[in-house]
């Protein structure tokens, strides 16, 4: 009996040696050069145009916030921004959601009609036109509150901040020990 208990233990051990539980995709070859999001953006509608977008909530972040100097009623200035924009920035976001999915629905089904893929199509675009002119109105309005030194400190403390994206293209895994604790190193 104990010999069985023992072969099938060994059993168990070589069977769970020999798989693989690794199931990320095999990340493509990046271009030099290329336009990195950093996963740092709040519903991002382009590259480009907001990449200048600070992440939501940045002057509540240490490490944005204390190199600026900002005082009491530019924290203040802020804070009300937010808390007129971001409800309907974030409902604008998870509407434009919707209705991609909702396009992709009527893209699968058995017989799309030429006039529904456009009318959903526009609903998309007419989101998503919305949700950049929100985001624009709280990009200018964050912009104002902030002295020209206070801003170019911004922007250049988004830009160096590192990369959420270096793991080839794909996000790097992060929180405790990442995916469930696999590996040496969390977050790797």
């Amino acid at each position: 009996m104990r010999r069985l208990l023992i072969l099938a233990v060994a059993a168990l051990s070589m069977m769970a040696c020999s798989s693989s539980d690794y199931d990320q995709p095999q990340p493509t070859p990046r271009r030099p050069g290329a336009a990195d999001d950093g996963g740092y953006s709040r519903a991002r509608t382009t590259n480009g145009v907001l990449d200048m977008l600070p992440p939501a909530g940045w002057w509540h972040q240490p490490q944005l916030a204390e190199p600026l100097h900002l005082t009491a009623d530019q924290f203040a200035a802020l804070d009300k921004i937010a808390a007129d924009q971001a409800d309907e920035i974030a409902r604008l976001d998870r509407d434009s959601m919707v209705a991609l999915r909702d396009l992709r629905q009527v893209l699968e089904s058995n017989q799309p009609g030429s006039a529904d893929i456009v009318t959903a199509g526009q609903r998309v675009r007419s989101l998503r036109d919305t949700l950049f002119d929100r985001q624009l109105q709280m990009l200018a309005a964050e912009r104002t509150v902030l002295t020209q030194q206070q801003w170019q400190a911004l922007q250049t403390q988004l830009q160096a901040r590192p990369s959420r994206m270096d793991n080839g293209g794909y996000p790097r895994r992060g929180g405790r020990g990442g995916m469930g604790g696999r590996g040496r190193w969390p977050g790797f």
